[in-house]
């Protein structure tokens, strides 16, 4: 086992530099062919894909960390669509794909299709990300995309979950499964983020009591996610919304802890770009690794035809993407989409990208091996390794298809639009002078009070200026010495802010550059 991590972790190294020489090749897609070539060769090495082992170990945390960055403004904003696609379209996914697989391959029994249907309809963010990094998709549409796939997970796995019930003991209640699945995902929801308020608590805590060692706080970061995951699964609800509600908490507590321990910020987003790195490589390399043996079982058995099988998981596919393509199109015409009024009706193209960008990942594959090996009455589950074989390959037709058609559908970076990189730049701008404003208050006393001030005051007609859009900023005179010392205390935080965003990736450096040149302008 230590042998094969090791392995595995050279191989995510080595994919970044093949993504160096071969930039058209996305990541994720190098990683999955070098984990395929890796179980290919004669060495003996063969990783066992543990479903609840990998849903702790890599979607908990993957989850906890986009619930902490996710735009908890643009979450709120996009709720409709998000719901629409992560529990409508799910349920739809369901019943749709369900009877036409079970219609095509009638030796899959009802419940088993829609089992299958229920875990190939959660998409990827992860491998959604990586696919767009040279490219430049909307901004709204990445945000709709997350948001579903924080949300889709639970969705698909708990259907999944009644399917496989109803599979191997031949029952099955509408009302029952309908009920359950509410208590599930609420109560993964409440108990997520009670944890999260108690755990935030035991930090503060912790530094009130002067245990300000960053490190020790950093460990307690890293055990989150799985605690989240481990308490919500044992009193029974969603440990994936669990992580995810925690993440959204925790990112409240973040926003307060920069300036009580500023250290902080920097080791935790230098140690959590290293777990990210390994983690989102780890997934793609060990579902290139189950490939091979998944698909040996079904094209060596002389039982299926090879070609029959395959046209199979094409019309899947293709059901999958005409399936969430009238989905949206239904909704964009009728309400709300991408948070814009009922009268902006998104364009065919926006439609496309987010029908082809519901990219399926490991979650789909881990789901299909949870599969029991076996029925209530002990008979063999049917067509056990069939459904396997589906789910692998109608997640690399689709990790394939938006590959290929992202980068011709979407913009380029280089060309975005003008009216949004000022507005992005404005809203910085915004951002950074409220955090010096936070600070500016922390440092306030008896003796500075008139100067700390002074100087909120001028920041606040700043940002009213930029609000307004007003390009002919300028800032207010200063006369006493105390008062230019706390503009320049001021202007420093600024800075380092600055610094600290564009070190963690948050912002890049033409954003950083923006707000330097207009620093430099305005004094």
């Amino acid at each position: 086992m230590f042998i094969i991590v090791l392995i595995s972790l050279v191989l995510i190294g080595v994919s970044n530099v093949v993504n160096r020489f071969v930039p058209f090749i996305p990541v994720p897609l190098i990683q999955i062919a070098l984990g395929a070539c890796l179980a290919l060769v004669p060495l003996g090495i063969h990783l066992e894909l543990e479903p609840e082992l990998f849903f702790i170990l890599f979607i908990a945390p993957l989850l906890y960390n986009d619930g902490k960055h996710t735009s908890r403004n643009e979450l709120w904003r996009l709720r409709a669509p998000i719901l629409l696609l992560a529990v409508g379209l799910v349920f739809v996914t369901v019943c749709v794909v369900g009877y036409t697989i079970h219609w095509m391959i009638p030796s899959i029994s009802l419940p088993a299709a829609f089992g299958l249907a229920a875990i190939l309809s959660p998409t990827d963010a992860v491998a959604v990300s990586a696919l767009a990094g040279r490219i430049h998709l909307p901004k709204s549409l990445m945000r709709l995309l997350e948001g579903e796939a924080l949300m889709n997970d639970a969705s698909g796995l708990v259907a999944f979950k009644f399917a496989m019930a109803a599979a191997v003991t031949g029952v099955f209640s509408l009302p029952k499964a309908s009920f359950s699945f509410i208590v599930i995902a609420v109560g993964g929801l409440l108990v997520g983020a009670m944890l999260a308020f108690i755990i935030a608590g035991i930090r503060h805590l912790l530094r009130r009591a002067g245990l300000e060692d960053e490190t020790m706080h950093m460990l307690l970061q890293i055990l989150t996610p799985f605690l989240l995951y481990i308490i919500a699964e044992k009193l029974g609800v969603s440990g994936i919304l669990a992580a995810v509600a925690g993440g959204l908490v925790h990112a409240f507590e973040n926003e307060r802890m920069d300036y009580a321990m500023p250290n902080l910020k920097t080791v935790s987003n230098n140690t959590w770009s290293v777990i990210l790195f390994i983690l989102n490589g780890l997934v793609f390399v060990i579902l290139g690794l189950q490939i091979p043996k998944v698909s040996q079982v079904i094209l060596d058995d002389p039982l299926f035809n090879n070609y029959r099988v395959i046209g199979y998981a094409l019309i899947i596919f293709v059901l999958l993407l005409v399936l969430r393509f009238l989905w949206t199109l239904m909704f964009a015409r009728s309400g709300q989409w991408l948070g814009k009024k009922s009268q902006d009706v998104p364009s065919i193209k926006i439609l496309v990208l987010t029908s082809v960008s519901g990219v399926r990942g490991a979650v789909t594959l881990a789901g299909a091996f949870s599969i029991p090996l076996f029925l209530q009455s002990g008979d063999l589950f049917p067509q056990r390794d069939l459904i396997i074989f589906l789910a692998a390959l109608v997640i690399l037709l689709s990790l394939l298809t938006a590959s290929i058609v992202l980068p011709l559908l979407a913009k380029k970076k280089n060309t975005d639009d003008k009216d949004e990189i000022e507005r992005m730049e404005r809203e910085w701008q915004v951002r950074i002078m409220s955090s010096a404003i936070r600070a500016l208050h922390q440092k306030s006393n008896e003796e500075n009070e008139a100067a700390v001030d002074s100087v909120i005051g001028d920041y606040r007609r700043l940002m009213q200026q930029l609000e307004l859009k007003d390009n002919n900023v300028r800032r207010l005179p200063r006369s006493r010495e105390e008062e230019a010392g706390m503009r320049i205390l001021a202007l420093g935080i600024e800075r380092k802010y600055v610094r600290d965003r564009l070190e963690s990736g948050q912002i890049n450096n033409q954003t950083a550059d923006y707000y330097f040149k207009c620093w430099s302008r305005l004094n």
